[in-house]
């Protein structure tokens, strides 16, 4: 079915609880943290820096545009944009690679905050199963990274949220 035939009015994306096993936790039935994020060759990048955000620690991702690059941490806790390390001009399009093993996060979508927007995948279990997975923009300054569970990627890209990876 064509995009443009999908009723969007009575269109829900589904967010059910985080699935068990997942690494995101419900706190409080307030707020979601990211406790695991995997990067394609399995390390573990919540805590791979030393910074805390609300006493959580940060996801790590190495970053860079061609001239800077960095470690840059991430805040677990799920609507928080709090990120500390290099600064890159709104809109910059960076390359996202594991800071363990310097692996580029594979691609997942294309974002639709620019043309050449993508988001980048971080898989949130160990054995790195695709229906669990952080999408990252890699456009600096996007706010449209999102944590997708379960088969809600099917929803996101009926919405509009994301658009075909090619």
């Amino acid at each position: 079915m064509p995009r443009k035939d999908v009723d969007r009015e009575r269109l829900r994306i589904r967010k059910p609880a985080p699935s068990a096993g997942t690494g995101v936790q419900l706190v409080e039935q307030a707020f979601v943290v990211v406790t695991q994020a995997f990067c394609p060759h399995g390390h573990n990048l919540v805590g791979a820096g030393p910074t805390a955000f609300e006493g959580y620690p940060g996801i790590a991702i190495w970053v860079g545009d061609g001239r800077t690059q960095g470690l840059v941490e991430l805040s677990p806790v799920h609507g928080d944009r709090t990120k500390v390390g290099p600064e890159f001009a709104p809109g910059t399009r960076l390359r996202l690679e594991c800071p363990v093993c310097r692996a580029e996060l594979p691609l997942l979508a294309r974002c639709t905050c620019q043309a050449d927007g993508t988001l980048r995948k971080l898989y949130l279990t160990a054995d790195r199963d695709e229906a669990y997975v952080i999408g990252l923009c890699d456009v600096w300054g996007c706010t449209r990274s999102r944590v997708i569970d379960g088969n809600e990627i099917l929803s996101e890209w009926l919405a509009g949220n994301i658009r075909d990876a090619e």
